[in-house]
């Protein structure tokens, strides 16, 4: 069960819910999950967390920037997704705000990889490299979760991806001008 609950009466309400019924459950948007992370870490409930949802709203009073470090503190499973649609894009910068607000960068990593494949029944297929997996990897010109940071080689599924995409045709088109056409 998949359960969107950002204020700390909902996400109990859920963990009560899942008990009662057997059911496995994933939060998501838990901004105040922090009020009950040793409860979420008991109950082996993974949460799904927007590092820069920190803005107290009326259904999350309490939101804390440091609210994933809090979490894994407490032993609870942490996945690092973004909101905004592309998210997926600019899922590095989740695991970089986490680190910056106190997650260990292994925690960070563990995050997006390995946490999310688990959460979701895929671990045996995807989140880390191990003989037998899909072999999905990105080199890094640094710290991937630096902004500064680039992709040097893209690897899916074990094949070497072209990184040329009509952004970067644009960019070494009109890189002197005029453009040669």
């Amino acid at each position: 069960m998949y359960v969107r609950a950002r204020r700390r009466a909902d996400i109990e309400n859920a963990l009560r819910l899942a008990q009662d019924y057997g059911l496995k459950l994933v939060l998501r948007s838990a901004a105040e999950a922090w009020r009950v992370a040793p409860a979420l870490a008991r109950a082996g409930v993974p949460v799904v967390l927007d590092t820069r949802d920190n803005i107290p709203s009326f259904d999350g009073l309490q939101a804390r920037s440091d609210n994933a470090t809090l979490l894994r503190e407490a032993g609870a499973t942490v996945i690092l997704a973004g909101q905004d649609p592309g998210g997926q894009m600019n899922l590095r910068f989740e695991a970089g705000h986490a680190v910056r607000n106190g997650m260990r960068w292994d925690d960070a990593l563990e995050a997006i990889t390995l946490a999310p494949a688990r959460a979701f029944g895929l671990a045996d297929q995807v989140g880390s490299l191990e003989p037998g997996k899909r072999a999905d990897l990105v080199i890094w010109s640094g710290d991937p979760f630096e902004f500064s940071s680039g992709a040097e080689a893209v690897f899916i599924g074990g094949q070497e991806q072209s990184r040329t995409n009509r952004m970067t045709e644009l960019r070494d088109r009109y890189k002197t001008l005029p453009p040669k056409y």
